[in-house]
């Protein structure tokens, strides 16, 4: 039998209590505002416990995230399976729209998930991520194949994979949405006019 590690409750248990108030939580006062001592305190819980399990909120934010990212990567994937015979051109374009759109939706998660990554330098960032290596390797995969059937000229595939994904990042997104007010769509369509329309001609 498992040993309940606080509270009378199992460490699956403990887990989605956290997850689940820090879900609560940040949906009513907005992830920002919200501490790693309230998320424990209205858990239950001593600090010790949060911080042994989520060292910061961006852990605890990439844990609440990994559903999501699952379900955003397997749409990519099939995405690509399905429109195999499509223009190079249009599979890239509609890659970096469905990325752009995925951090519109999620960019409250994703935005603290960064700025965590970013100041703690001995953890591993977002650019050793399992999404980030999916994403690099679909991106650079459509651009080889365009410089393999000469439809754009020769590039380097893996620096320009890595700069579409850098370039949208979810500070940026936020910046170009919040502070400078493009919609998304607007956002979308800048980003392909700009980065990949030009690869094509």
């Amino acid at each position: 039998m498992m040993a309940a590690p606080e509270n009378g409750r199992t460490k699956q248990e403990l887990s989605n209590a956290i997850l689940h108030t820090a879900n609560h939580l940040f949906s009513k006062h907005g992830v920002e505002s919200v501490s790693m001592h309230q998320i424990a305190k209205t858990v239950g819980i001593g600090q010790g416990t949060l911080y042994r399990r989520y060292s910061n909120k961006g852990d605890l934010c990439m844990d609440m995230m990994k559903d999501n990212l699952n379900l955003f990567t397997k749409e990519i994937e099939e995405y690509l399976m399905t429109n195999a015979m499509q223009p190079i051109h249009e599979r890239l374009s509609m890659v970096m729209r469905k990325i752009i759109a995925f951090i519109d939706k999620e960019s409250k998660w994703l935005g603290v998930m960064q700025s965590f990554t970013k100041i703690e330098v001995q953890k591993s960032d977002f650019f050793e991520s399992a999404p980030y290596l999916f994403l690099h390797a679909a991106i650079s995969g459509l651009l080889q194949e365009a410089i393999d059937t000469e439809y754009i000229q020769s590039i380097d595939p893996n620096y320009t994979a890595h700069s579409f994904i850098s370039v949208q990042s979810p500070h940026t997104f936020r910046h170009l949405r919040y502070v400078m007010g493009y919609s998304c769509e607007e956002i979308q369509d800048r980003f392909c006019r700009t980065f990949i329309d030009p690869l094509f001609r």
